[in-house]
Order: C-alpha cells, then structure tokens, then sequence
C-alpha cells in the first residue's frame, strides 16, 4: 500500500501538511481520485496549485495535467539527479 503526501510550501520556504491517502497501487487512477478529492476539499473558488512536484512517474504527470490543468508538473530536484 502506498502513501501519498499532499503538502504546500509557504512564501518562507515552511512545509505544511494538506493531506494523506493510502493507495493500493500507484495508478492514474488512483492519483485522480487524491487529486480530485484534493481539489474538492480546496473548493470551487481556491486557488489551485500551480505547481505540483513528482518523482517523474508518468502516471501521476499525466493526472496532474488531466486534473489540475493549470499547474505544471516538474521532477523534485533530488530525482532530477537520479537521472
């Protein structure tokens, strides 16, 4: 079971918590449905994110730009290298 981490940055470079779902898989999927839970708990009149940061799976990108079509999905700096 996987775990998957919602989490926001403020101006001062601080991390918060937004939120957590357990996933049986790492699947498009399953990424909808955080993301769309995510978006729903914002609501209709929140800014949304508009950056959302990875470790390049595909699967997630695609979900990203499926469900949040205004953000752009980027490889974290620690996986970049990996490369």
């Amino acid at each position: 079971m996987s775990l998957f981490e919602i989490v926001g940055v403020t101006l001062t470079y601080l991390t918060y918590s937004v939120g957590f779902a357990f996933m049986t898989s790492e699947k498009e999927d399953n990424f909808t449905w955080a993301l769309q839970m995510l978006v729903k708990l914002l609501g209709p009149n929140s800014d949304m994110p508009k950056v959302v940061v990875t470790d390049m799976d595909t699967g997630m990108m695609n979900v990203v730009a499926n469900v949040l079509p205004d953000s752009s999905a980027i490889l974290c700096y620690f996986h970049f290298w990996d490369i």
